[in-house]
Parts: C-alpha cells; structure tokens; sequence
C-alpha cells in the first residue's frame, strides 16, 4: 500500500498482544514496529520496547555457554509470537543471515527477561536451548525481527555490519574469550535503556543470564560479578547492584534471624572506609542453616527490601569455614553524630546497615510502640546515655535567620525481638547495653539485638501528697474520652457540622477506669483538675463518678461547656468540693479565623474561665486551654491560626488583670507548644508576655503585630522545675522517612499571675503516660493486665501535672496556714505623717518594706525587710502586736522595733531569725 509520506511497503498488522496493529507513521519509520492499534485517535508509532539486552558470544576455549538476553523493557507484557532471533555475519562489508531461531508463543512481562542459549547446563535461567554456534568475527550482529520483515531491536558488534543490523555504531563493543575472561559479555547498562547506539549502551561485563544487567568488569560468576559486601552496600542510599545476581565469597556469619542471617566482611578484607557499610542481610525464608562464626559464600539477587539491602530470591549458601567474628562498631554519643551538619558518615545509620554494633550506654527515649499483632514492638532509642529533648527552633536544616533546632539525628529505633530475643516492655528513661545489627523496616533504621539487657525505668511515679496547707491544681489531656453512645450532630459557631465517635461500651469502661485510677493514684486528686479531649459533659460526670467511687473524699463536680471542635473534644474542669461558688465561662467561642474563605472558627476548644474561693477564703481563677496542634506547622494557615490564638488568649489575660491586678490567676491545659518558640510561632511566650519577635517566623507575615500584650508577665512553671523533667509528652512519628522520633517535650503548661509568684510551693509531672508503651492506651478490657500497674499507665499519650499553691487570702506574699497577721492591707495606713529615716512601712503595691534612708545614702546597718520576714504582718499590724507609740504610727516602724519583731516570730513558724523565708 502506498504511504502518504511517498513510501511503499507490505502492512502487517503484527499480533504482539491484543492491542498492536499496523498504523501508517512518518517516512523514516513507516511502520511503527508493532504499534498499538487507536481507532478513532491520532496512531501511536512508539516501538515495541523488547532489546537485546545482553550477549555472550565468546568464551576462553571452547565456546559453549553462548547466549542471547531479550528483555522486555515497556510497561506491559507482550506475546513473543512471531518474534525471531537472527544473527548476522557482516565480515567482507556485507550483512547476511546465518541463522534463525524462531522465539515461542510465550508472554514475556514487563521487566522480565528470557533467555536464547546453546545449553542449558552451562548457561543460567535459559529459556530456550537453540544456539548452535555465535559467530565472533569483526563485524557480526544479533537483531530482533517480526514476521520476518520488521526489525525490532539490533546490535552489532566488533564494528558496523551496516543497515539493518547497526544502531549508531558498534566499534569497539567486542566479548574478549581470553584466559580470564570467563562469564564477561555485552550488556545493555543501564539495564535496558536504549538509545538506538550500540557502542554507548552496552559495555564489556559480567554476564547475568536471566537477571538485570550490572557495569561490573570482573571478577564474575555464572549468574555475575563477584563482589566484596561494602561494594554491594556502596556508599548511596540504595545498591548499586540492586536487582542484579551477586555472588560474594568467604564472609563471616555475624547474626541469625528466624528467616536468614546478617554476615560481615573479615577485618582483614574490609576497604577501611567507614562510607560503605561491611554487612548484609540473607534471606533464606526459613531458619538459616549456618552459625554465628562460620564463613560462607553465598550468590542471589540482591533486592532493596522495602530499603534493606538484602540477598533474597534464587539464594544459595555455601559453609567454607570459620573464622573470628568482626568487632562491633561502638554506638555512643558520638556515632550516630547528634549533630546534622557533621554526621559520623556520610549517610547516617545507612553506613552501618548488616553491620555489628553495640551499646554500652544506651537510653530508651521512647516506650513501646505498637503494630497490630505487635503489641511491643519498637522502642526509641539513643546510644548518648541521656534523654534527648526537643529544643527551640525549627528542625534542621531550618530556615535562614531563625532557631534552628538539631531534629536529634543521634535518636534510632531498637526492636527487642527481631532476631528471636524475648519480647519486652521497655518504658522510656529505661537504660541498656545491647549488641546486635543495624537493620531497617518502616521507614527506620532499628539496632536488632542479639544480646539486650535493660534496666526498666520505674512506672508509675506519683506526684508527690499536698501539705495540708496547699491548694491543688492539676492538668490532664484525656485522650479523646467518648462514650459508647452515637449522638447526633450538632454544628459550631460557623455553622460547621460537629460528628463524635462511639467506642464499645467495654473500651469506655476501660478508659474512665484507668482516667479514674491515674488521676487518684498518680495525680492525687487535685482540688481543680483542668481536662482537654472530653466528649460532652455526661463523660466527664462519668468520670467524675469513678473517681468518686475510688475515693469518697474527693467528691467532684464537672463542668464543661460544648465548643467549636468538629470532632466534639472539648475542655472543662473536675473541681473538689473545698473550692466554692464555682462559675464557669467560656472565652472567645464566636471569635472568627479570618485567613479562610469562609471564615472558620478561632478558638476550635474555646477557653473556658473558672472563678471559686478555696475553702470560702482564697479566691482563685484557673484557665484551661487546649490551643491548636503543631501540625501542618510549616504552613503559613498554622502558622496563623497558632499565632492569632494565643494573641486572644493573650488578651483575655490581660484583661483580667487589669480589672485585678492582684488577681490570683492559673493558666493551664495542653498548649501544644513547647517551653520555648518552635521557630514559627511562640505561642507560650505570647501567652505568657515574654518572647522574642525576630525569632518567629509569623512575626514577619504581613499583618502581624507580635506584640507583648501581658504585663506584668505570667510565670511558666515548668521553667523552674529540673531540666531533666521537663516533658509532658514525646512525640512518634512513626512513618516519617527522614529518621526516628522520640523527642520528650512540654506541651502542658501551668502559668502563674504575678500575685501567685510567692504562694508557688511545687510543680510536678505524674509519670505514667508519655514513657509507657503505647498499646496500654489501647486496651479495650478483653486482654489481662500484664502487671499490677497497668490500670495506672497509659490512661493517656500526655502526662497530667500539677501545681502545688499556699493560700494567701489577705495577698501579703504569706501562706495562709503561716500569716501571723491575716487582713494585712497594702499599702497600710501607716506612717500618718511621713516616713522617716530608718523607718520601714508597706507605702506601695509590693510586698516588700519601705524606708527613707539617712543623709549621705544608706540604710543604717544594710536592713531589709519582706512581709515573708515579719510572718505577713505591716508596720501597723506590728504596732497593734507590739503596743508601740504614737511615733512609729506616724512616722514608721523603726529598726529595732523590726528587728525585735522578726526574732519573736521567726521561731513560731520555724524559721530561723534574719532568713529569707520565701513566702515558707
């Protein structure tokens, strides 16, 4: 038929699978060799993607393991029907067929390779024995055709055969059969690809008959190259010989797994380049028939398992003998680097992939993590000898100008029971020695140990009892509590549809009674206990009802007021009965986030205010507050939301100071922010007043003032207690592909009012959550306690804390239980007439004594005096006390009569004369 590009040629509509037909192309390829049939659309003339991808045509004496690799290198499998291999002589110019092997009617699938041999004895993976001789004389060629006429892939070799059987060029592409060239051939490298030049995609290297092509020269086996282990692993993320069969001799057997074992290069052999890791992992599928010591040969593909570099499929081992097991490689707080920007090597962990290792000094960061038929699996883990921390910024490589925060590269994961150890629960603050291998799963590199001891860290630890004399107050993320009833949607501010979840009933039942039992025996009770993640008021009177049932003395109410959340967790308080006239009220629930079209809810759990007097004297005010969560951080919408939350909460607080400077105020709840900024947003140093703007990023967001909106500022309490135990959760992120979790962090806060700075007598984390393996949170009832603590951990992923407060009615700075003067008023009525010289009166808002000094500076003998020394008692109350004269009412307490007073009361609360007593 004739072309419309002017050529003429025979049509044939080739049957390579259902979809080819013969379709009219340009002239330079007027037939589009097997193209796919488009009726009704423009005619696809890509080629069929079958090469030849590898030929070994010349051995070193008798040839007699010649073969020809087809590949089939497009996404899809294609019929082999019709398919025949030719080979041509080209000697003497010309180009002519000695012989032709037609191909069978088989499919070949995408990837996948068969092989034309002329024995199958001597050749591996051959899929038809028909070859009877491969000519090597300069030049001769292999090609590809259909239906005898189309020419579907060429190669020439030892020069140009010329047209049709040279693609480009193949000078210089030749199969030397020297001594010593044993199992080298012609491979297409990068395995497959094609260019349409012979002498640029195939080289001269080992053969692998049936399997991916490698560039390596020798030395080679049968199936190919023969390989040290640190030039399987190479120095990349990944091999650069994956997918293809290797063989590797006389390595030492460091490991067993129940389905293969880990082996090593000798000390002896090894390329001394810390780079390239010396291990590997074989996969036999079953228990491995060698032993710790013994040295093998083994060949099989090697295949990146789900990133594990791994011998694994058509693997065969062989015992040569044995020999030492090569010393581990030392883990501790200098490899793995905890530092990003100077790793120990130059990819971290993946250096020591299959490799020994072991830890003399290791720290568990994180408990137990669980997947499904795994119940303890997983434990974070550092070999530093130390809890790692998250810190201010954000994580490296961090933005230009801002913190930077490490990210704790030196955290990796350790899985006890990998290679067959006894599985373990191992909380967090646990510590170790280990030997075992570098592995990888999920993401992560793990240590799998064959030896492991552990030293548990003790859970749970209580908060420490409340002195008759303090007032409590307590914090608790609740962990999404829901009951095992369905309501029916309601709808928030916005209009935004609020749908909760159901649990069984026995999981509800479960979960109130772990709540129950933490809150009383880890907690202790707190007189106000502020919760986040709440279904709805009946669970928390639930809950209420439990702690009750456990302890009658407690007695608390609940209150809750429905918010924005449109997974309906909201926040609210379990208040003891020595705190009266509660009222609760919610803040800011109708204000709107405005970087959204349409507007969206600001507050998604609206803080709620709760107003009472601690046994009808001391009056209190707690806020509860569960601000927006860290993820999406990275996004400027977060970003935002975070910042514009806190500024409200910013401003409520400073509104009720205002109205109150003296008021004794509580901010409390889950902050999902740290002690710190986190390099976008600093949302306690916002809340609380103090923060640096230049070291947030929203700060520089058009529109954001970042001003300081408290004054005086609120005290964070978690700054004042060990910086050891600063952490209330620790954050698993258990698909991340950069590296392991583990990081122990303040969410939960307790910030306090200025007034409250001298009645702080304690602040504390109830330890039973954040370190405890994580499957105990998810226990619905059915399963047996594996210990008698377990109803006390995991109740949780956060721990509770609580807040240790004197009371001071009259607001002199002094507990009530040690005031000797109760009613103190300041500033005080005296002095009448003036303060005089070295004499000493409450004149202004503070708590500590005012004087006027003597001419020429000075305070006589350097005195100074706080209400914490004069037992919470003024000048005038002192006078009462004391009987003194009508001067020191007009003109001030003067030194002696301080003096005296302090030594008379010093003794009676216990203190000794001239000490800072500390509001004690």
């Amino acid at each position: 038929f004739p072309d419309p590009n002017g050529a003429s040629m025979a049509l044939i509509d080739p049957s390579l699978d259902n979809n080819a037909g013969g379709n009219w192309c340009t002239s330079s390829t007027p037939f589009g060799d097997g193209d796919r049939g488009t009726p009704g659309a423009a005619n696809d003339c890509g080629a069929v993607p079958l090469v030849i991808n590898e030929i070994d045509y010349d051995q070193p004496g008798g040839d007699t393991a010649e073969f020809v690799e087809i590949k089939n290198a497009g996404a899809s499998g294609l019929d082999l029907a019709g398919m025949e291999l030719v080979l041509v002589n080209g000697t003497g110019g010309g180009a002519s067929i000695y012989d032709t092997i037609a191909l069978p009617a088989v499919t070949l699938g995408a990837g996948d390779y068969f092989v034309v041999c002329s024995s199958a004895a001597t050749v591996a993976n051959c899929d038809l024995e028909a070859i009877s001789s491969i000519q090597n004389g300069a030049p001769d060629a292999v090609a590809l055709r259909f239906g005898g006429a189309v020419i579907v892939d060429t190669v020439s070799y030892e020069g140009d055969t010329g047209a049709p059987y040279t693609e480009g060029s193949g000078a210089g592409l030749e199969d030397s059969g020297a001594a010593g060239q044993d199992f080298r051939g012609i491979s297409r490298y990068p395995d497959g690809v094609d260019t349409d030049q012979n002498n640029a995609d195939l080289v001269n290297a080992c053969i692998t008959p049936g399997g991916a092509n490698t560039s390596f020269a020798g030395p080679c086996s049968p199936v190919g190259p023969v390989l040290e282990i640190y030039e399987i692993q190479g120095a990349g993320t990944a091999s650069p010989v994956a997918g293809v069969t290797v063989r590797t001799n006389d390595n030492a057997v460091t490991a067993l797994g129940t389905n293969g074992f880990f082996m090593q290069t000798p000390t002896s052999r090894t390329d001394g380049d810390v780079d390239t890791s010396d291990g590997i992992f074989v996969f036999t599928g079953g228990a491995p028939t060698v032993g710790v010591g013994d040295r093998v040969d083994v060949t099989g593909q090697v295949v990146e398992f789900f990133g594990l570099t791994e011998f694994s499929g058509g693997v065969s081992v062989s015992t040569v003998g044995s020999g030492p097991v090569p010393a581990p490689v030392a883990l501790d707080a200098f490899v793995p680097s905890p530092t990003p920007a100077t790793p120990s090597c130059a990819i971290e962990y993946e250096c020591y992939e299959g490799m020994l290792v072991e830890v003399a000094d290791g720290y568990v960061a994180g408990g137990n993590q669980e997947f499904g038929s795994d119940p303890f699996a997983e434990i974070h883990i550092t070999a530093a000898g130390a809890r790692p921390f998250r810190e201010p910024g954000i994580e490296f490589p961090g933005l230009p100008g801002f913190p930077v925060w490490d990210g704790n590269p030196e955290v990796f994961e350790l899985d006890p029971d990998k290679l067959g150890l006894p599985n373990q629960r191992i909380p967090a603050g646990s510590t170790f020695t280990a030997r075992g291998v570098i592995g990888f799963e999920f993401n992560h590199f793990e240590l799998w140990p064959t030896e492991l001891s552990v030293a548990p860290a003790p859970l749970p630890v209580p908060v420490r009892p409340a002195a008759p004399d303090e007032l409590t107050i307590g914090s608790l993320n609740l962990f999404r509590l829901f009951d095992d009833v369905d309501d029916p949607p309601s709808v928030n501010v916005v209009g935004a549809t609020r749908n909760d979840a159901v649990v069984s009933g026995a999981e509800y039942l479960r979960r109130r009674a772990k709540l129950a039992a933490q809150i009383v025996g880890v907690l202790r009770s707190p007189d106000i206990l502020a919760v986040q993640e709440a279904e709805k008021i009946e669970v928390l009177q639930d809950l209420a009802a439990d702690v009750n049932a456990i302890d009658p003395a407690v007695n608390y109410t609940a209150y809750l007021i429905e918010g924005n959340d449109v997974g309906t967790i909201d926040v609210g308080f379990l208040v003891r009965d020595r705190v009266q006239g509660v009222v609760v009220t919610q803040l800011g629930a109708n204000e709107l986030f405005t970087f959204d079209d349409p507007d969206s809810a600001l507050h998604d759990r609206p803080p709620l205010l709760l107003e009472g007097l601690c046994d009808g004297t001391f009056p209190i005010k707690v806020m509860v507050l569960h601000q927006r969560s860290l993820g999406g951080i990275d996004t400027e919408r977060v970003q935002r939301k975070r910042y514009e939350q806190a500024e409200s909460v910013a401003t409520k607080i400073q509104d009720i100071q205002s109205a109150d400077p003296d008021v004794n105020l509580v901010v409390v709840g889950d902050f999902n922010a740290f002690e710190f900024t986190d390099g976008y947003v600093d949302v306690a140093g916002i809340i609380k007043g103090d923060f640096v703007p230049a070291d947030s990023v929203v700060c520089g967001l058009p529109g954001v003032a970042c001003a300081d909106l408290v004054d005086p500022d609120l005290t964070d309490q978690v700054l004042a207690i060990d910086p050891g135990q600063r952490y209330s959760f620790i954050f698993r992120d258990t698909f991340n592909p950069v590296r392991s979790r583990g990081d122990s962090q303040v969410l939960d806060h307790a910030m306090t009012s200025a007034a409250l700075g001298a009645l702080v007598t304690g602040y504390e984390y109830g330890r039973a959550n954040a370190d405890a393996p994580e499957e105990l949170l998810e226990r619905d009832g059915t399963e047996p306690d594996a210990g008698p603590d377990d109803l006390f951990l995991r109740a949780s992923d956060h721990d509770g804390l609580v807040l240790y407060l004197f009371k001071d009615e009259d607001g002199d700075g002094v507990t009530d239980a040690l005031d000797v003067c109760p009613g103190t008023e300041i500033p005080e009525s005296v002095p009448t007439s003036g303060l005089g010289v070295n004499r000493w009166a409450l004149t202004d808002g503070d708590t500590a004594f005012d004087t006027t000094p003597p001419p020429g500076g000075g305070n006589g003998p350097g005195l100074s005096f706080t209400t914490q020394d004069t037992a919470g008692c003024s000048c005038e109350q002192i006078i009462d006390a004391q009987g003194l004269g009508s001067g020191h009412e007009k003109y001030g307490c003067s030194n002696s009569a301080m003096e005296e007073w302090v030594a008379l009361v010093n003794p009676l609360i216990g203190v000794s004369a001239g000490s800072s007593r500390g509001g004690r």
